[in-house]
């Protein structure tokens, strides 16, 4: 969409675009000195959730209603006021014409309306198993098969977290209290950890709200005691059980 409505791409997209980048440059600045920023191996780590939302605000904190307005009034779109068709930015002028040659128009804009392609998956019982907290769904998957109890595998984990170099930075005490005590959604620190400490690899399928695969991870470890297969979507987990060594 950023051919049709490419001065809003510039006045806002780019925007945030340029302000990102200067920002990771300052953080990678800071990383390559920070021992405390790298991993054990001595590369710079990725900037924390809460570093890059803290970048989004100040970014959005930056922006007033006049910028944001100018960005729509530059592709001819104003609020609740009638237009001039012959005001509009190209693209949106071809669109709206009356003369408008709809099979050319839907060849060159063919490409946003692709088929959908991706894989469907089957996520149900017997063969994934379910669980019915959401928050602890990762928790639950990790201990199928295990018969430890959830709060004393949790404590076990988040401890074993602490211990890792190469998460230091990645949390602090709120968070970690957050988890062990179930206000916190656990997600990839401890998708890595627990790979790390149980050696397995963890395979991770992320889903839409339709079960379309999104993406795969995994997180591997050398000489793999065995491979977890598990499915996300959201904060939600579940298990492939078909074949899971118990």
């Amino acid at each position: 969409m950023t051919n049709i409505l490419q001065p809003l791409d510039v006045a806002v997209n780019r925007s945030y675009q340029e302000y990102y980048r200067d920002q990771y440059d300052e953080y990678l600045g800071k990383a390559l000195k920070d021992p405390l920023l790298q991993t054990k191996a001595g590369n710079a780590k990725v900037p924390r959730y809460a570093t890059v939302a803290q970048w989004t605000l100040d970014w959005v904190a930056s922006k007033d209603s006049a910028s944001i307005k100018r960005a729509f009034t530059l592709c001819g779109l104003v609020s609740k006021q009638e237009f001039d068709t012959d005001d509009l930015h190209p693209p949106l002028r071809e669109l709206l014409a009356a003369d408008v040659d709809m099979e050319l128009w839907n060849q060159q804009y063919r490409n946003l309306a692709g088929t959908d392609d991706r894989d469907q998956l089957d996520i149900s019982a017997p063969r994934w198993y379910l669980p019915d907290d959401r928050v602890s769904s990762l928790f639950y998957c990790l201990l199928h098969g295990i018969g430890t109890p959830l709060n004393e595998y949790v404590a076990e984990l988040t401890s074993y977290m602490e211990t890792l170099r190469d998460l230091d930075g990645l949390f602090d005490a709120g968070y970690m209290a957050g988890i062990r005590d179930g206000t916190e959604e656990p997600g990839e620190l401890e998708l890595y950890a627990a790979s790390q400490m149980h050696r397995w690899t963890i395979e991770v399928s992320t889903v839409d709200t339709t079960n379309k695969l999104v993406s795969k991870f995994s997180y591997t470890v050398d000489d793999s005691a065995k491979t977890v297969c598990l499915v996300r979507s959201g904060s939600y987990f579940a298990v492939k059980v078909d074949g899971y060594a118990i």
